[in-house]
């Protein structure tokens, strides 16, 4: 179950990413373009939402249940803290995701109390590219945290 859930777990991150391109964008275009507040737009926000929340579940099962890091790391957290990658996995990981992920959903609920299509768009806009810079920030790829494989098989 645990390769599975990390095979997940790694591959999700590139729709997300994909995801929440696609709707930063869009939702800037429709902000800056005049554009009206479509289904075809909402459906989009709703998809790096939904997005953000599987990955979200996939990852605290893996963290809290199956991974033979995370139970080595948490049986003994107070040392995870003196090693920089151990507190990356055990704090630093979790603690960004959950946050960038919180700031998108914020915005898809802020935007969604918007009276006029270019504030839903700018509130959407402006949200989401904060939590997704967080969530950058916080996916292992090396530069300036753990270095992770970027597509595991």
């Amino acid at each position: 179950m645990y390769d599975l859930l990390l095979l997940l777990h790694s591959w999700l991150r590139w729709v997300v990413v994909a995801l929440a391109i696609w709707a930063i964008l869009e939702n800037y275009k429709g902000w800056k373009s005049g554009l009206s507040y479509s289904a075809s737009v909402k459906k989009w926000n709703t998809f790096f939402i939904a997005s953000l929340h599987t990955q979200l579940v996939i990852g605290l099962i893996l963290y809290a249940f199956v991974s033979p890091m995370m139970q080595n790391i948490l049986s003994d957290f107070g040392s995870s803290m003196k090693n920089s990658e151990t507190r990356f996995w055990s704090v630093e990981h979790i603690f960004g995701m959950i946050l960038g992920i919180a700031i998108a959903q914020i915005g898809s609920i802020k935007s969604k109390k918007q009276t006029t299509d270019s504030a839903k768009f700018e509130v959407a806009f402006k949200w989401f590219l904060a939590g997704f810079i967080i969530i950058m920030l916080m996916i292992p790829f090396g530069i300036w945290n753990v270095e992770r494989p970027f597509f595991r098989f």
